[in-house]
């Protein structure tokens, strides 16, 4: 036994001692008073408060634990992989995306991140959304890509917002890695089919899909608030599809292929007149990278996710905490989910 237990002698005074050194504890570590504070208000002196803070460690009353932040982000990081069968999770410390705290400096990791990912001689599929013109600008490159082609998979528009200009994405990653770039300048919606016919058949946009067959990686953004987004704002859609949409409790898009919560992708006549890589050559890509954060993209990340439509997930911490809370349901949804989908896929 510890010479300190054999001075608080037995029965009452040493439970009096042992309140006495909780007490002390509370005072120096709850409320975060000094020593000298509580030397004072106990009408004692510092060394001795000193003294009676090691025997209550030494008692077992405190206990010290440091959270690594690493191990935790490490744990969280192959939770996710082994609850979506993911390819690779990279979790970041800081937000990445507008409006989060020091979302430059996240940014920067997100690019460092991506710089790890992209290989020599790979052709690299570009989305579009404002966290796509953030990352692109904020890319982190160590390298030369000489042999790389980056390309947008989707056309663009002047009646949306710049976030949506995937060639100007397009064009700062391949200045940034000193490789190639593919532009598509087409629109991407068409209000004929018979316009898009005439498009596909153009030297230019058969160039470009037949890259979009042959894409080895895909780096995507993930939509949320459907009924927020440009795309009905802009009355770019008919109001019909968004109605259409809710009524399918869809949760999000990526690349406009929009999905349910379930991951299931929702069937629209709508797609007929977008220029943009389809869902079944988009989802032959080996490595199909989404970048998403906030609170508000949790249940849009988790639909993503559970359609298997991204395998590998960027995300900071607080949002891949949240995505894990909530995607705690039985794996028995997955399944029917992955069914569902197979089911649609069939359909199209």
């Amino acid at each position: 036994m510890r010479k300190e237990l054999k001075t608080m002698g037995k029965g009452r005074n040493k439970t009096d001692f042992l309140k006495k050194l909780y007490l002390i504890a509370y005072e120096y570590y709850i409320n975060r008073k000094t020593q000298q504070e509580i030397a004072d208000q106990l009408g004692t002196n510092r060394v001795l408060i000193s003294r009676y803070l090691k025997q209550a460690r030494e008692l077992g009353l405190v206990e010290i634990k440091l959270r690594d932040p690493f191990l935790e982000t490490e744990i969280i990081k192959e939770k996710l992989i082994e609850r979506f069968e993911l390819k690779d999770v990279f979790i970041t410390p800081f937000p990445f995306y507008e409006g989060g705290k020091n979302y430059h400096i996240g940014a920067s990791l997100v690019g460092q991140i991506l710089d790890e990912l992209l290989l020599d001689g790979v052709n690299v599929g570009i989305g579009w959304g404002s966290t796509m013109e953030i990352i692109s600008k904020n890319l982190v490159p160590t390298k030369k890509l000489k042999k790389t082609t980056f390309v947008p998979m989707t056309g663009g528009t002047n009646q949306l917002p710049h976030y949506f200009r995937t060639n100007d994405f397009v064009r700062n990653f391949s200045e940034s890695y000193e490789a190639n770039a593919k532009y598509l300048f087409a629109p991407f919606y068409v209000e004929d089919p018979l316009q898009k016919e005439y498009l596909l058949a153009s030297d230019d946009l058969k160039e470009i899909i037949e890259i979009w067959k042959k894409l080895d990686i895909a780096i995507v953004g993930i939509g949320c608030y459907i009924q927020k987004s440009p795309l009905f704002q802009n009355k770019i859609f008919d109001e019909k599809y968004l109605k259409l949409l809710l009524e399918s409790n869809v949760v999000g898009d990526v690349l406009t292929h929009f999905f349910d919560e379930e991951g299931v992708v929702i069937n629209l006549e709508i797609y007929k007149y977008l220029v943009n890589i389809s869902l079944d050559d988009f989802l032959k890509i080996d490595l199909r990278i989404g970048i998403a954060g906030g609170l508000q993209k949790v249940q849009s990340i988790i639909g993503a996710l559970r359609g298997r439509l991204i395998n590998v997930l960027i995300t900071d911490m607080e949002t891949a905490e949240m995505i894990l809370k909530n995607a705690q349901k039985k794996r028995k949804f997955d399944s029917i989910a992955s069914r569902k989908i197979q089911k649609e896929r069939k359909t199209k």
